[in-house]
């Protein structure tokens, strides 16, 4: 059964998460390559409903398997409980409020419609680097959270979501498209799968936050957990700060606030970690991997266009992958000049 915005409704209907006698609205919503996803009102409530594709929504083949919705309600309800049992405040987690394991289906809390997605913001020039401190503090807390228990491992030992989504589209195709590089990802990749030590998002990105400051209090809300397994940290760390450094170029205007969220979101983390003494320079190694795959990988990010700017980017990247810039500071100057 494949989900659409009419059977969506009746489907929940009998599964008893929604009223009979209520009107409702289904609304698909769009921007993922990964799910279908539709947003249920009724009454006073609301919540996400998501079927993950077989083959994701990207011009190249792109397969990856369904059960992949099912790490994603595990990792919600663990975050959710990183949240309580730290009291963590200034984020929030959605709840799941059903699991179908035969139709791989996975309905959740909706966030408020007050909520934009980061993204949005950062791609219209709006850059606050206080949600990047607050999402630098609570990925810190998460990682330093669940770092070798053995329950979570156990619930998350399953690598292969993150080799079909992440390891085999972005790694091993930028290996192939950039032989001057190959050797080097080749040890990064080794790198990742022999270091799995703590919870991992692994799509830890501005478009899976949603920012709500309806209220006086700005709340963040955490999305999508599907590629969540037992891993190396510094991918979380590196993937937002590859995010924030691209943006960076794409609205060079605006380069340094661009810079400083990602300074922010790296203080963050920093204060609330323990990190080994090689942990910075994994950090950039992976970062050039991944600005180099969302250049020339299978999911390049839509919205850089420019020749200019591509060159750059895959220029930064290498430098990174080579062992060129060291310091997360070094890096930050490096993409500064590239942009004026």
């Amino acid at each position: 059964m494949k989900l659409n915005t009419e059977t969506a409704v009746s489907y929940l209907r009998d599964k008893g998460v929604v009223p009979e006698f209520v009107e409702i609205e289904s609304t698909p919503l769009g921007g993922g390559v990964s799910n279908g996803v539709f947003r249920i009102n009724w009454d006073d409530d609301e919540l996400v409903v998501k079927q993950p594709l077989a083959d994701l929504n990207v011009e190249e083949d792109w397969p990856a398997d369904v059960n992949r919705v099912h790490n994603e309600a595990a990792a919600a309800r663990v975050y959710n409980d990183i949240l309580e049992e730290t009291r963590f405040s200034g984020l929030v987690v959605p709840s799941v409020r059903l699991e179908d394991c035969n139709e791989h289906v996975l309905a959740l809390t909706a966030a408020p419609t007050s909520a934009r997605m980061w993204k949005s913001d950062l791609l219209s020039g709006t850059v606050n680097s206080q949600v990047g401190s607050t999402l630098g503090g609570f990925l810190a807390v998460a990682h330093r959270h669940t770092e070798g228990n053995k329950s979570t491992q156990k619930q998350f030992n399953n690598y292969t979501p993150f080799e079909q989504l992440r390891l085999e589209p972005y790694h091993e195709t930028v290996a192939d498209r950039h032989p001057d590089v190959s050797g080097e990802i080749e040890r990064e990749v080794e790198r990742l799968r022999s270091r799995r030590v703590t919870l991992v998002h692994g799509d830890f990105s501005p478009k899976n936050v949603l920012v709500d400051d309806s209220n006086s209090t700005r709340r963040l809300w955490l999305l999508d957990f599907e590629v969540a397994h037992w891993g190396d940290p510094v991918f979380d760390v590196s993937f937002m700060l590859n995010h924030l450094f691209i943006k960076s170029l794409y609205n060079h205007t605006q380069c340094v606030e661009y810079t400083a969220t990602a300074e922010a979101f790296w203080d963050a983390y920093e204060s609330g970690s323990k990190l080994e003494s090689n942990f910075e320079r994994s950090v950039l190694v992976e970062l050039g991997v991944l600005m180099l795959a969302r250049v020339d990988g299978k999911s390049p990010v839509e919205y850089v266009e420019n020749a200019e700017t591509k060159s750059k980017l895959r220029t930064l990247a290498k430098r990174a992958i080579r062992g060129d810039l060291t310091s997360l500071e070094a890096f930050c100057d490096a993409v500064q000049k590239s942009a004026e």
